[in-house]
């Protein structure tokens, strides 16, 4: 390795300057301390170790209360099943716990509704106390932050976060042994000289207002941004709609939390269900329930077998219901029946008691127990209106809404808060909601979805409403016949303005409804998901992996319909085969599509490669697959990247990797070959089981002759390799006969690798000071240490501002940097609002200002009425005016929405800004569904070029109709 040929020359600066041929590279040197970190003096603070405690001791529990049989409930750690994620770009998953550790400021955890999100941050939050808390951490685990969980409701609204995070912890882990509240100054400082804190924010896609939302996303950015920070940040959420996470630095890291394996599946069980007598057989029972129903889908999502097994548990010879809806039914009844047991009858009784016993006039008194026994009475028909509600977006406590039914109306006599503590007991004690803070909450999600959706189907009127506003464009004989009960103005709901996993549940509804109405639904959903075109495949896709009961058979004629379109955008066709392929008795069916695919001449190269790859993973077909690999390697032939493409594929399969090994090895080592295939080549080999040292060698060898990209390879990899990497990047970066793009860009490789984000802010800081002020060279150094450290980015472009000789271009990318500074905000404010004022400045320049200026506190309206008039202003560029409208509703302006639907909707403007105006207008509340059907509008347009279409597609894909990972 490197080490053998280095002599260690000198130690200065933090780095130990070594040899390696001819290059200069800079290894490891110890720190001394870490002057980005707020410190904390005088040692540890004693409240530190019973607040590990507290929190270990909660987190051991399930993270859902009722999702097993209380008093024998298993503790998190006796039923835990290890995760795996997959990050942002990378092709395989890892270990989850990776998600936690490294130096990046934000990471965001994303995974669909009851995939685990909750129970993997509780699992980390009980390891890494119990390590922290342990006399003797193991010497060679990496450093662990401290953990803290939060909702993200508790943030939103708090002014600042440290008293936020000290007010949420104590009520939630006091009960746990908290000797005593926490203060805001526990909060404040590092946890210990040197550490910092992991927040950890759980469930951003509950908090049901985006502007709130996009305002925590922004302060999270803002906090993880500043210098001496002692915090990292780990935001949970479902994928949020309208690229809302855009929001975040570009430097976050995205991490997909994958669905349970076939055997994730049977851990859990045999784990869940080891208390049973004779608990293998038991195992053996429940598999075959999951399979005889047709539920190994739907078991791959970890809440879903929870309930399953809390099913089972509960009587093991009753059959398990059938489907997602079936799944909640039956363990919503399996609650209220443990309720008898759990004596919550007896609470309920005595709050009751407790609100009559304060009036003494008997009248008063049965006036008070008569209203009190009608809101008990009613309790399941309030918890679905409070849900429907809820959903709707009313933010009101639970007990306001509660008492505007007629069930649960207040009496005179009554005064409001004795009202209220009534309707809370009666709502706590239920087993499907939980206190939290002044107000109680739906214990998961996926339940309020799920009571929303009953009160959404409750009675045949309800039903036949709900039909009319999803399906107002029905048949006629189907209108006719529903003309006498027809509610006039319906107003419609629009399927693609749904969270899909609450859709499913209303289409579960309508089709389990009386005959005449389930057939209509059926033929409605003709029209929604067999029209082949993207917006109902992406609806279909996302029911399928929910577990919704839609009939198998239609569902594969909707996804062959789309996956032989021609005029369908390639990627999907592909993904629509695959679907097919996972379609319970398509297998063959799928596979026949996906051979089609690889051999049509009309696809892309890289979509073409895909099909033939994913037909090698199917079971029976890798020979096919190979066979089809082969043949495009030899179709490909003039385009080397697309041969590479499918040489990797080729090197994957079990049974045929061998000649894509060689032609991958072949293609490294051709020095006729451009250097970066090279490196793709040699860094695919390094993902290839057996050929991983091979594949770094080969990356060294070019990395030791110049190229950045190969050392940022190694780097990325561990052990030895990773020293290579980092020693060579460093040397890149510091080295001045190196031009300075690469420099740059060895620099800001490094700051991705963990341990080494200093190192990369001094190499930066030294590339824009070696750089002629206000230069492209510069700001792009200053830019990047920004990502960093954005106090020290604003010192080195400040004189950049008042400068006399740089363009008004380089000197508005300064003053970018100026108003990141928490600092210089108020230097840069008058600056940008004069820039964006000003009408003879090229609307480009005024746009990016003007959005500058609307991200500083105070300049919000000032800076919405500057982009709203270039938006308006026929003079300017087209493209310049929908920049402007789209930066207004990715922050929410309504008045945006007008100008993005007529430029959408106008087929004089070029198709590039339509797509555009389209998916900004897909940003907006209220406007998601219209700016979706837009761009499928665009997508599915035969008359359009074949650019605008994919781009059109491209983007409603990543406006996330619901995407979960397989």
């Amino acid at each position: 390795h490197i080490t053998a040929d280095t002599v260690i020359s000198a130690t200065h600066g933090g780095l130990a300057v070594g040899h390696v041929g001819s290059i200069t590279y800079y290894g490891s040197a110890p720190e001394h301390g870490d002057g980005r970190f707020a410190t904390r003096t005088g040692g540890p603070d004693q409240r530190l170790r019973p607040y590990l405690r507290a929190v270990g001791a909660a987190a051991d529990q399930l993270p859902h209360p009722g999702l097993a049989p209380e008093p024998d409930a298993p503790s998190l750690a006796d039923v835990y099943v290890p995760r795996r994620a997959t990050a942002r770009g990378a092709r395989t998953a890892t270990p989850a716990e990776h998600v936690f550790t490294g130096d990046d400021p934000i990471r965001v955890l994303l995974a669909g509704p009851g995939q685990g999100k909750s129970t993997l941050l509780r699992h980390h939050l009980l390891s890494a106390s119990r390590h922290l808390l342990a006399p003797e951490p193991d010497a060679d685990a990496p450093t662990i932050a401290f953990p803290v969980l939060i909702r993200a409701g508790d943030l939103v609204g708090a002014p600042l976060l440290a008293p936020a995070l000290a007010h949420a912890v104590t009520e939630e882990y006091g009960p746990f042994g908290l000797s005593e509240a926490l203060t805001e100054d526990f909060f404040r400082h590092p946890p210990r000289p040197g550490a910092r804190w992991l927040v950890m924010v759980d469930g951003l896609d509950e908090v049901p207002d985006r502007t709130a939302r996009l305002a925590l996303l922004d302060r999270l950015a803002r906090e993880a941004g500043t210098p001496d920070t002692p915090y990292r940040f780990l935001v949970a959420t479902r994928p949020l709609p309208g690229g809302e996470l855009a929001r975040l630095p570009r430097a976050t890291g995205h991490h997909t939390l994958e669905p349970f394996t076939d055997d994730d599946v049977r851990s859990y069980v045999r784990k869940r269900l080891h208390a049973l007598p004779d608990a293998d057989r038991h195992v053996r029972a429940f598999l075959h329930g999951v399979r005889r129903t047709r539920l190994e889908d739907l078991a791959r999502i970890p809440l879903m077998t929870a309930m399953l097994c809390h099913l089972y548990e509960a009587d093991t010879d009753r059959p398990l219901p059938d489907g997602r809806a079936g799944v909640f039914r039956s363990f919503v009844e399996l609650l209220y029946e443990e309720n008898v047991h759990k004596g919550v009858g007896e609470l309920h009784d005595r709050a009751i008691r407790t609100l009559v016993d304060r009036y003494q006039i008997p009248e008063d008194r049965r006036t008070v127990e008569k209203a009190a026994e009608n809101a008990r009475e009613h309790l399941p028909v309030l918890i679905d209106h409070l849900a429907h509600e809820r959903i709707g977006g009313n933010r009101a406590p639970a007990t306001a809404i509660l008492s505007a039914h007629p069930h649960a109306r207040r009496p005179d006599k009554v005064k409001p808060p004795l009202w209220d503590a009534l309707l809370a007991s009666l709502l706590r004690f239920c087993g499907l909601l939980a206190g939290q803070g002044d107000d109680v909450e739906f214990l998961h999600r996926t339940l309020l979805e799920y009571h929303a959706a009953r009160h959404a189907t409750r009675d045949p009127q309800a039903r036949m409403l709900l039909f009319d506003r999803l399906f107002p464009a029905q048949r006629l004989r189907d209108r006719l016949r529903r003309a006498a009960r027809r509610t006039s103005g319906v107003e419609p709901l629009d399927p693609l303005g749904l969270e899909p996993s609450y859709l499913g549940f209303l289409l579960d509804a309508l089709l389990a409804s009386e005959k005449p109405l389930a057939a209509a639904t059926l033929r409605a959903m003709e029209g929604l998901f067999g029209s082949a075109e993207i917006t109902g495949y992406h609806l279909l896709k996302a029911q399928l992996q929910l577990g919704s009961s839609l009939p198998r058979p239609k569902a594969a004629r909707w996804l062959t319909a789309f996956a032989t379109s021609p005029d369908a955008d390639d990627r999907n066709r592909v993904e629509a085969a695959w679907d097919l392929a996972e379609l319970e008795g398509h297998l063959d069916d799928g596979a026949e599509l996906l051979a089609r695919l690889a051999g049509d001449r009309a696809l892309h190269a890289d979509h073409r490669t895909w099909a033939a790859e994913i037909l090698a993973g199917l079971e029976g077909h890798e020979a096919a697959g190979a066979t089809l690999l082969l043949r495009l390697i030899e179709d490909l032939a003039p385009d080397p990247y697309s041969v590479l493409g499918a040489a990797t594929g080729l090197a994957r399969l079990t049974h045929h990797g061998s000649l894509g090994v060689r032609l991958l090895t072949e293609c490294a080592t051709d020095p006729g070959t451009e250097v970066h295939i090279r490196c793709m080549a040699a860094h695919s080999l390094t993902e290839l089981d057996g050929h991983r040292e091979s594949g770094a060698a080969l990356l060294l060898d070019l990395a030791q002759y110049g190229s950045v990209t190969a050392a940022r390879h190694l780097a990325e990899m561990d052990g030895l390799h990773r020293e290579d990497g980092v020693g060579l990047l460093t040397a890149f970066a510091g080295d001045t006969a190196t031009p300075p793009y690469d420099r740059a860009r060895a620099a800001a490789a490094l700051a991705g690798v963990a341990g080494h984000a200093d190192r990369a802010a001094r190499l930066h800081t030294e590339l824009a000071r070696e750089s002629l002020p206000g230069s492209d060279s510069h700001l792009t150094a200053a830019e990047r240490l920004a990502e960093l450290d954005e106090e020290a980015a604003a010192d080195l472009v400040r004189p950049v501002v008042t400068g006399r000789a740089v363009h008004p271009g380089n000197r508005l990318r300064a003053l970018l940097l100026l108003a990141r500074s928490t600092t210089h905000q108020g230097e840069a404010a008058p600056l940008l609002g004069g820039i964006a004022a000003d009408t003879t400045t090229e609307a480009y320049d005024r746009t990016t200002a003007a959005t500058a200026l609307a991200d500083l506190d105070g300049h919000r309206e000032e800076a919405f009425a500057l982009l709203l008039g270039i938006a308006g202003d026929g003079g300017a560029p087209v493209w310049d005016r929908i920049t402007a409208a789209s930066r207004l509703a990715e922050r929410g302006d309504e008045r945006s929405a007008g100008l993005l639907a007529s430029f959408a909707a106008d087929p004089a403007v070029p198709s590039d800004v339509r797509v555009r105006a389209a998916s900004s207008l897909a940003m907006l509340d209220g406007h998601r569904a219209a700016g979706l059907r837009r761009l499928a509008a665009l997508a599915n347009d035969p008359q359009g070029a074949k650019a605008q279409r994919t781009a059109a597609a491209t983007s409603l894909t990543t406006r996330e109709f619901y995407r979960i990972r397989r």
